[in-house]
Parts: C-alpha cells; sequence; structure tokens
C-alpha cells in the first residue's frame, strides 16, 4: 500500500496537494498544479503527459521502503540528488522510464 504520492519538479523541489489528502493520486495533485501554470490539460492522461513535459518525476514511497520513480526525460541533478536523499536512509529506489 503506497504511503506517499508525490512529484518532484526540475529543481528537485516536492510538490503535492494544497488542498485534500496527503497522498491522494498523482492525478489529483496534476489536476490542482497544471491551471495554475496555465494549462488545461485535454483529458485524464493528458495531466499525467503534462507533468512529464514540465520534467517532474512521479514518486510513490511504500510502506516496505520501496520508492517508485517514473519520469520521461532524463532526470535532472537536484532530482538525482534528492533520489540519492532516499536512498541514503535506507529506501529501495526503483526508477522507470515511461514513453507516454
Amino acid at each position: 500500500m503506497p504511503v506517499d504520492r508525490y512529484y518532484l519538479d526540475k529543481n528537485g523541489a516536492v510538490t503535492r496537494r494544497a488542498r485534500g489528502l496527503p497522498g491522494e493520486g498523482h492525478h489529483d495533485i496534476a489536476k490542482e498544479y497544471l491551471p495554475t501554470v496555465g494549462i488545461a490539460p485535454k483529458d485524464y492522461e493528458d495531466h499525467y503527459n503534462q507533468m512529464f513535459q514540465l520534467k517532474f518525476a512521479r514518486v510513490v514511497e511504500h510502506d516496505d521502503g520501496r520508492v517508485e520513480v517514473e519520469h520521461k526525460h532524463k532526470l535532472t541533478t537536484p532530482q538525482k540528488r534528492y533520489i540519492q536523499t532516499l536512498a541514503y536512509a535506507g529506501k529501495r529506489i526503483v526508477c522507470v522510464s515511461v514513453k507516454r
């Protein structure tokens, strides 16, 4: 069961929901964030595509210590640093490059 879901922006900053329950889906985070930068996604899948176009990485931290990192573009140095801090803390990192 996932514990925490968030995005990492290209500067390595964590982006979660400003409203609603913490840990809610990535779609909800994107739905809240994208209008703040003037983007109106066409459909459900486009929310993810737009976040990836902005070089965000999707992150899910599981309660078993596993961390899934999903990205479309090459991770930026700040994103890599953030993920490395999770690894130093004993988390098992699983990176997945997606073609959306």
